[in-house]
């Protein structure tokens, strides 16, 4: 009896402990994800670890700025609630709270990647996933080898058992796999999708969404077998599947009868109309007609997380309302020189932010230096900004185009992040103490420009 009330003693000890234990460790779980490397053949790219949640389509991704020393070196360590998916230049990365992982990343090969760690063959497994906007499996066109669709079709499904049993050799967790399995769905399907337009560049025949159609009619019965049961909500986490969702309800498509049963879910609606609205938004900024449509759209039955996604991405663009502060930056002049934005504080500030290779940029300049040249005797200050990374590239046009060396400014496009670029070209007017006038200021050859410059140097005391 004895015996057997020590036992019990003793297990009721130990269950304590374990239970004490258990509970310090449950206060005490780290979210944080650490990751160490190096950055090779990285460039002038930049050094960013995007999150690819479905908050980032809207800018509200969880972003990560990546320093390196000049070995390419880095350590990062940042706060994650839930697992998912990212990106480093063009490898894709699946993150879970509490991951540590060292990693080796080459911008030009991302199946040259090295990784250790615990997550550390999800990693590799992903580090080989085709690119969708090189058609998946036909690799920008190099795969593909004849004017036969029914070829294309059995080279996506060969691709796609042997990527499958790659995953399923994975010790993962079931929404990964439950992911993944479906992304294989999708690399299958985009390889005949593009099929066409690669097609084209290969001269078998003369691009159309009408030539499309025809040349998959001959697979519809396939093609909607491998579809079917794809639409469903919990897919939204994948941004594969996000980024071929217009793809899935093509209107072409459907009226041969491929992807005819497929339809958006209420959710996926709300998604497509919240993506219109971040796109205004980004481009315009909040304008009289935003405020209507947004205030429409908070009215609605809109899901609620889409709901706090607007009203944090609207908080976030406060700062750039008229008479706001400014957002001072530094840049850089084509001979090295660096200067501050707010320098040019005295007179109105209208900056032209460009890109070499950007052609509605480059078709504004001549505009650009005709209100130079209009307004050289006003108090106005005209401040071109190159977002190029290819700072040699910049270099040979200005040369090219015997533009003012002093006068001519480049900038990283990161360190423009407080004034929400997103596409340029872009203009920002800001007035002599420099606060905003319009970060959505009208471009050089927009007569409301001429209006709005001639309406603050008359207000000018």
């Amino acid at each position: 009896m004895r015996i057997f009330r020590k036992t019990v003693v003793a297990q009721a000890l130990m269950a304590l402990i374990f239970l004490a234990i258990s509970c310090q460790n449950s206060e005490n779980i780290d979210s944080r994800v650490r990751l160490s490397g190096k950055l090779v053949n990285w460039g002038n790219a930049s050094k960013i670890l995007n999150d690819r949640s479905l908050a980032s389509d809207f800018g509200l991704g969880n972003d990560q700025l990546i320093h390196t020393n000049e070995e390419g070196q880095f350590s990062l360590s940042f706060e994650l609630n839930e697992p998912g998916y990212f990106s480093l230049g063009r490898n894709k990365l699946y993150l879970s709270p509490g991951d540590e992982l060292y990693l080796e990343v080459d911008y030009r090969d991302p199946e040259a990647a090295v990784f250790n760690g615990a997550s550390a063959t999800l990693q590799a497994y992903l580090s080989g996933v085709p690119f969708p906007k090189s058609g998946s499996y036909l690799e920008g066109g190099r795969n593909l080898q004849s004017a036969n669709v029914s070829e294309t079709w059995a080279l996506a499904k060969a691709k796609t058992e042997e990527r499958r049993k790659a995953l399923q050799e994975l010790e993962a967790t079931e929404e990964f796999m439950e992911l993944e399995s479906m992304r294989l769905t999708l690399d299958q399907l985009n390889t005949i999708l593009s099929m066409p337009i690669y097609g084209s560049f290969k001269d078998f025949w003369e691009y159309s969404e009408k030539k499309k159609a025809e040349l998959l009619v001959p697979l519809k019965d396939e093609i909607n077998s491998l579809a079917a049961g794809l639409m469903q909500d919990k897919y939204m986490k994948h941004p594969n599947f996000r980024d071929m969702l217009l793809e899935l309800v093509d209107p072409a498509l459907q009226q041969v009868g491929i992807f005819a049963e497929l339809t958006f879910t209420p959710y996926m609606i709300e998604y497509d109309k919240m993506g219109a609205w971040s796109t205004q938004l980004e481009l315009a900024g909040l304008t009289e007609e935003m405020e209507q449509e947004t205030n429409q759209l908070l009215a609605s039955n809109i899901a609620e997380d889409y709901k706090a996604m607007i009203q944090t991405k609207l908080q976030s663009y406060e700062a750039l309302n008229p008479g706001k502060p400014a957002f001072d930056v530094v840049l850089t002049n084509a001979l090295g020189e660096q200067v501050n934005l707010s320098s040019f504080k005295g007179e109105l500030i209208y900056v032209d932010l460009w890109a070499t290779w950007c052609g509605p940029c480059i078709a504004e300049f001549p505009a650009f230096e005709e209100l130079k040249n209009d307004y050289a005797n006003d108090p106005i200050t005209f401040v071109p900004v190159s977002i190029d990374t290819d700072l040699e590239a910049w270099q040979q046009y200005l040369e090219k185009h015997q533009l003012e060396k002093d006068n001519e400014y480049a900038i990283n496009r990161l360190d423009l992040a407080d004034y929400k670029v997103i596409t340029i070209p872009r203009y920002l007017l800001l007035d002599s103490s420099f606060q905003i006038i319009s970060v959505f200021a009208p471009k050089p050859s927009d007569p409301q420009t001429r209006l709005l410059l001639d309406s603050y140097l008359k207000a000018k005391p």
